[in-house]
């Protein structure tokens, strides 16, 4: 039998909220103030017994349901943050159970209810900006479920004081100091969906990736991948500097930063470089977002008041940070 492992990393990603109110809402409310009313409408309903179920696909023909509702939810006066847990209804064909001691599996069926997959948020509106701090759960709701639910709340179907939302990635310093330093491309890896490529900016797209949406467009491929090399493996001779893969690869980082929402489009994006001090370095793409990262045990399970209790540290110290440094 497979040894099970010990350990696994919580990780949750860093990222800031935004409301947009209407007109008539923009001298009276702000993002902070929003917030609160949409919380405490939820605090409202959950006293009246009621509970609210939103269909992020409910206009989506074709779309399977993605019913969300939130399971807990409390306001944290003396921190000014909000901790809250979120609950995707799982759809379409349900998983078995399988007993530790036998190969074996037992229906889940005879269970009178949803399964279901929570997801806990972290929300702080200390200072200027409102920050959340999301649980990464690759089956559970994701950050922009938890956007689309507040929106619905504070928008034209419920409360009507905003028109619309807007979710910032938090990235760290690496994105800016790999600009700084970079002296020569040595080698690069990317991978992505050929529907991804389709999504892109078109600018970014036509610029960037001409050639391989023409490869995807012929041959149809699941995946695409670029792999090149401007130096010998193994070998230590010098080498040119590269400055058509130079001006390539610091224009990709611009986009990152200034065209954030071609990010997600890539399964890897992985750069190894000379800096301007002779050393190699790696960018990775995947490791540019502003983080938490807590070893755990593998079967281990956290409460939304339990796995605040274990993040707040390094939360309160990015929080810190992040307003030092603005």
């Amino acid at each position: 039998m497979a040894r099970r492992k010990k350990f696994r990393e919580l990780r949750l990603y860093l990222n800031t909220l935004k409301f947009v109110p209407y007109k008539d809402f923009e001298t009276t409310h702000n993002t902070t103030s929003i917030l609160k009313e949409v919380f405490s409408y939820l605090r409202a309903e959950r006293r009246n017994g009621n509970g609210l179920l939103i269909d992020r696909h409910e206009n989506q023909d074709k779309a399977e349901p993605r019913e969300l509702y939130m399971v807990t939810h409390r306001i944290l006066p003396k921190e000014r943050r909000i901790r809250c847990s979120m609950a995707l209804l799982r759809k379409g064909k349900q998983p078995k159970l399988k007993p530790t001691d036998k190969f074996k599996l037992l229906p889940l069926s005879s269970l009178d209810g949803d399964i279901v997959e929570e997801t806990h948020f972290f929300i702080d509106f200390s200072g200027s900006t409102c920050i959340i701090c999301a649980e990464y759960n690759h089956n559970g709701p994701r950050l922009k479920d938890l956007e689309f639910y507040l929106r619905n709340i504070a928008g034209p179907n419920n409360l009507k004081l905003s028109k619309a939302t807007e979710i910032t990635i938090l990235y760290n310093s690496t994105l800016d100091q790999t600009l700084a330093r970079l002296q020569n491309v040595l080698s690069m890896d990317i991978k992505l969906k050929p529907s991804n490529l389709a999504k892109m900016d078109v600018d970014v797209k036509k610029t960037y990736y001409s050639s391989m949406g023409n490869i995807a467009s012929q041959f149809k491929p699941k995946f695409l991948r670029l792999k090149t090399y401007f130096q010998i493996p193994g070998s230590s001779a010098p080498i040119d500097i590269n400055y058509e893969a130079n001006d390539w690869f610091r224009g990709m980082l611009r986009v990152f930063k200034s065209k954030e929402r071609n990010i997600k489009y890539f399964e890897n994006f992985e750069v190894r470089y000379e800096d301007i001090h002779g050393d190699e370095n790696i960018f990775n793409l995947s490791k540019t977002r502003e983080e938490i990262v807590i070893k755990i045990g593998a079967l281990q399970d956290f409460s939304n008041k339990e796995m605040y209790t274990l993040i707040d540290p390094e939360l309160n110290t990015f929080i810190a940070s992040y307003y030092a440094d603005a």
